[in-house]
């Protein structure tokens, strides 16, 4: 009935079957050394023969006894847990002196790792920014879609601007100081002295849409956070709620909430550029 299992050096004795050294000590597989230790003790003066001298206590004794002998050395310990999680043996070292490191010793962290727990620190942060990004997206959604208003000006200048790349761009300058920036072929239906009616977003007062009052030519205004930029409203709203709602991987959420923070802080900058009111 005794068989004897070898092991990286080290053999388990069993009866058909592995034993649970765990079990004969009343423990969980997840125990400390030092409930180990604990455990070891208490049987041990419970069941020894000098003190117990009922049948089956030298048997319980040496079992105990068997038990304490592998769960208390790490390594023992470490090789058992590996068979009785069904773990194929180890596969010998090419260096015979190679000795693995025994469980619960010191092993620095690696940096990923660090980062990884730096994440997991901060996530809730990550996840706030996410929730007010989306917040955010929401109200620049009704600003663009509820009805606009309308302000009546006057051009009191045009000049011609050089942008990137050599291209050409038409700035009107309006009678308070505000400057539209328009193309030159639309710019030139929009002559020096001409009565505009811009029509801006209701919250934000972002220029839409440029109209002449005279021969009512209308354009929309390129160069906005609803124009060229638009990109950047929609890009925050998919990202965001991404970040609000998707709950799996802790450095995915983290990022998302870094890259909701700068959409949102470009979106306002945006937002004090074009708006006639902020």
């Amino acid at each position: 009935m005794l068989s004897l299992l070898e092991s990286g050096g080290f053999s388990f004795y069993l009866y058909n079957e592995l034993k649970n050294y765990y079990f004969i000590l009343g423990l969980t597989t997840n125990a400390q050394a030092f409930e180990i230790k604990q455990a070891y003790r208490k049987l041990a003066l419970q069941f020894h023969p000098d003190r117990n001298h009922s049948k089956e206590a030298e048997a319980i004794f040496k079992e105990v006894n068997e038990a304490y002998e592998i769960l208390g050395d790490p390594q023992n310990k470490f090789d058992y847990d590996r068979l009785l999680k069904g773990v194929a043996e180890r596969t010998p070292h090419r260096d015979p002196r190679y000795r693995p490191r025994p469980p619960g010793s010191y092993s620095p962290p690696s940096k990923r790792k660090e980062m990884l727990e730096t994440m997991r620190t901060y996530l809730r942060h990550a996840v706030f920014v996410s929730r007010m990004a989306l917040l955010f997206s929401a109200i620049l959604i009704a600003d663009l879609t509820l009805p606009s208003d309308k302000q009546r000006k006057e051009v009191v200048k045009t000049q011609s601007r050089s942008e990137y790349r050599g291209s050409q761009s038409m700035q009107l300058e309006l009678q308070d100081g505000d400057k539209i920036s328009l193309n030159p072929q639309t710019a030139s239906e929009f002559k020096r002295g001409s009565q505009i009616v811009i029509y801006t977003s209701a919250l934000f007062a972002v220029p839409l849409i440029l109209e002449n009052e005279t021969t009512h030519f209308k354009t929309k205004i390129p160069v906005s956070i609803y124009g060229n930029f638009i990109f950047i409203p929609l890009v925050l709203l998919i990202t965001s709620l991404l970040g609000t709602f998707y709950w799996k991987g802790i450095e995915f959420r983290f990022n998302l909430g870094v890259v909701n923070f700068v959409l949102m802080l470009l979106s306002f900058i945006f937002l004090r550029i074009h708006s006639f009111k902020i």
